[in-house]
């Protein structure tokens, strides 16, 4: 067998100073939890505001291209129904029918019930106005369109939309004229540009966003919201490149582009990033000033702790040594429960008897002549009470072996009213000898629950005993029962001293009390607490407007 033989050197063994060992981890300490805190806060803001300024940039570029798209269809077609709409009276009357004014009135009135239309002219093939109503019968009754763009383009095409032009009436306007299905004359209708400018003033664009239609010069057809009056060539090159709708993203601006009557007019929808993002912008400054108050605090707060490790350490031990005393208490609170359970098994027994044999008299009763027996309804009266004191104890064995042993959750519709008349019935006579009077406040037709009514029934009991002992003697308790927001709420309010702030936050801990010392076992609103979770409800605790401390019960109504 081989033998190994190892020198420990002396430094080693050495006791090192407390001091310097805790100077030292107090700096490494610091140091890495700015490390594993500060550096991932800085690393996570900067990927999630880039992730975000992407995200936000391809989400608004894919929204505008679906708003070109669909103002696009929706401006196709309003023009479309137009030309539509003149070709159909064009093909029902001829020339001398809307030579009449009178005539002419009546078409411009079941054309225009919508008001889309300004005026309606007809206009022979050398361009005279044969007919006309409108607004501007005097500007145009004596014109001649032979040498206008829009007559040439119509006499051409049969159909035709123009851009939007001054002409005789001197401000801005554009025409829908079609021909005849004989070419004789034209029928020309002004489109209403406020009704045909509201098809874009509707669109979403964003605070510093523009929507408008542009001819293939440039020139604006519907005013731009920032008062352009022409698009740059450039942007006009790049928007007419493409047919189908297109998105451009500029260091300013996301603009989506699409093409409209044939490619003669153009849609562009644009978005300011800048203007659209300031309020990120401002989050993003937020989230860099936060995270350096964070870095401060967390650099505070780490030399702090160090400091505090050798205290923690000796008040974990003591907190041990308080949950070995509670864990004794514990297994007593054990041992009382199997006691209840046993004393409720051995009452039960004879109870069951005394029902018989008030059952079996009730029913030698009913065989005997009520005439023939002296006091008969006296003991009709007797055998009643028996039972319903009987019924009375077996209820209260039933709840002593509910304390002692956790029943199968058997949950049915309940009326809390009820279970709260019930609960108190169990310690009006002990609140009689402390001089507590107990006030209900019950709310009529409260809506059912759901629920098991015996672990509700020790929720209260716990609550009404904890308000007794905050009062020990002369004050009152006052039981509330409302509706509110679909929850039927149960409030318990007392007269007693309050509850520090201090206790409000741990009343429901664990083996936390505000009793005198020995007088209590701190597990009563632990458990409450406990059942409430399980029954689906809630339970909360605070002080009264007027004093006192108010314990609420909260469950989903049925």
């Amino acid at each position: 067998m081989k033998m190994y033989v190892a020198t420990i050197p002396g430094a080693a063994l050495k006791v090192k100073s407390s001091t310097a060992y805790y100077a030292r981890q107090k700096h490494l300490f610091v140091l890495v939890v700015i490390m594993i805190s500060v550096v991932p806060l800085l690393v996570i803001s900067w990927t999630s505001s880039h992730y975000y300024q992407a995200s936000w940039l391809q989400k608004t570029a894919a929204e505008l291209k679906s708003m070109a798209d669909s103002r696009k269809e929706i401006i196709n077609l309003f023009l479309e129904n137009q030309e539509n709409l003149l070709a159909s009276y064009a093909e029902l009357y001829d020339i001398e029918q809307l030579r009449s004014e009178a005539m002419l009135e009546q078409v411009f009135t079941a054309i225009n019930r919508s008001g889309v239309i300004t005026d309606l002219g007809v206009i022979d093939l050398r361009g005279n106005h044969l007919a006309y109503v409108g607004p501007y019968r005097e500007k145009l009754a004596d014109k001649n369109y032979v040498q206008a763009e829009w007559f040439a383009e119509v006499m051409r095409n049969n159909r035709y939309v123009s851009d939007v032009f001054t002409g005789y009436r001197g401000v801005p306007h554009f025409v829908v004229a079609v021909t005849s299905p004989s070419q004789s004359y034209v029928l020309r209708a002004t489109i209403n540009s406020a009704l045909f400018n509201a098809l874009l003033n509707s669109a979403d664009v964003g605070p510093g966003g523009d929507a408008f239609i542009v001819n293939r010069q440039g020139a604006l057809q519907t005013p731009s919201r920032r008062g352009i009056e022409v698009l740059p060539a450039a942007e006009l090159a790049f928007s007419l490149a493409e047919p189908a709708t297109r998105v451009r993203n500029s260091d300013q601006a996301l603009s989506a582009s699409a093409n409209l009557k044939g490619g003669d007019w153009m849609l562009v929808l644009k978005t300011d990033i800048q203007t659209s993002l300031a309020e990120y912008y401002q989050a993003r400054n937020r989230d860099l000033y936060l995270i350096a108050a964070a870095g401060l605090m967390i650099l505070v707060v780490a030399t702090l702790l160090v400091r505090s490790m050798v205290n923690q350490i000796e008040n974990a031990d003591r907190q041990r040594t308080n949950v070995n005393d509670r864990m004794r208490q514990v297994e007593k609170m054990a041992l009382i429960g199997r006691l209840a359970a046993s004393v409720a098994h051995e009452v039960n027994n004879p109870l069951q008897i005394i029902g018989d044999q008030a059952g079996w008299m009730d029913e030698l009763l009913d065989e005997e002549d009520p005439a023939q027996v002296k006091n008969f309804s006296e003991y009709r009266q007797s055998i009643t009470k028996i039972r319903g004191h009987v019924k009375r104890a077996s209820a209260i064995t039933h709840r002593l072996l509910g304390f002692s042993r956790g029943s199968d959750s058997e949950r049915t519709s309940t009326n809390l009213n009820v279970l709260v008349e019930e609960t108190v019935s169990f310690l009006e006579n002990e609140a009689k000898n402390q001089r507590i009077v107990v006030r209900r406040n019950l709310a009529p037709a409260l809506p059912a629950v759901i629920t098991d009514a015996a672990q509700l029934q020790q929720v209260f009991l716990n609550i009404l005993n904890n308000a007794m002992d905050a009062i020990g003697a002369d004050g009152a308790i006052t039981i509330s029962t409302s509706p509110v927001d679909g929850r039927v709420v149960v409030e318990f309010a007392d007269s007693g001293p309050g509850l520090q702030t201090a206790e409000l936050k741990k009343i429901f801990d664990p083996f936390f009390t505000t009793k005198q010392k020995g007088k209590g076992t701190g597990l009563g609103l632990s458990i409450s607490y406990n059942i409430m979770q399980r029954l689906g409800g809630d339970i909360q605790a605070r002080n009264g407007n007027h004093g006192g401390s108010v314990f609420s019960v909260a469950l989903p109504a049925a």
